[in-house]
């Protein structure tokens, strides 16, 4: 996992997600931004996101089929998933626990930054560990 720390936004608000994309650009990320959650799983297996960031009030499928189908499928399940909503109630606790965190809006983008770098971190460090455990094994 070199290069620029890569991030998938899913947000129909384009304001917002332009203006998010813009500040994790300036901190060095590579953002990539969908107005839907619909064809959302598609574009996270082809660019391989270190970190998901989404509303869960989306247009044509909800965030929350979405958070449910990516940590269904193994290929995608250990992405980490910043869920930003409006609407915190509509997150019923067993989903909230998949999320690597829940905030509200009128979200706080220091914070927000705060959360994605930790989260990019800890999914690099989780890979470097299986490599070199896969290297262990495959030696012993």
């Amino acid at each position: 996992m070199s290069g620029r720390r890569r991030v998938l936004i899913i947000e129909d608000d384009e304001d917002a997600a332009a203006i998010l994309a813009g500040l994790l650009e300036m901190e060095g990320f590579k953002p990539t931004t969908t107005g839907s959650a619909f064809g959302a799983a598609d574009l996270v297996r082809r660019t391989r996101p270190d970190v998901v960031v989404m509303d869960l009030v989306l247009p044509y499928q909800s965030g929350m089929s979405f958070l449910d189908g990516l940590k269904a499928d193994p290929q995608t399940a250990e992405i980490p998933l910043i869920v930003c909503t409006a609407f915190p109630d509509t997150l019923t606790p067993s989903r909230a626990v998949q999320a690597a965190a829940v905030l509200h809006k009128p979200i706080d983008l220091r914070h927000l930054l705060m959360l994605v770098r930790g989260a990019v971190e800890t999914r690099r460090a989780h890979a470097r560990r299986c490599r070199r455990s896969s290297a262990f094994a495959a030696g012993a």
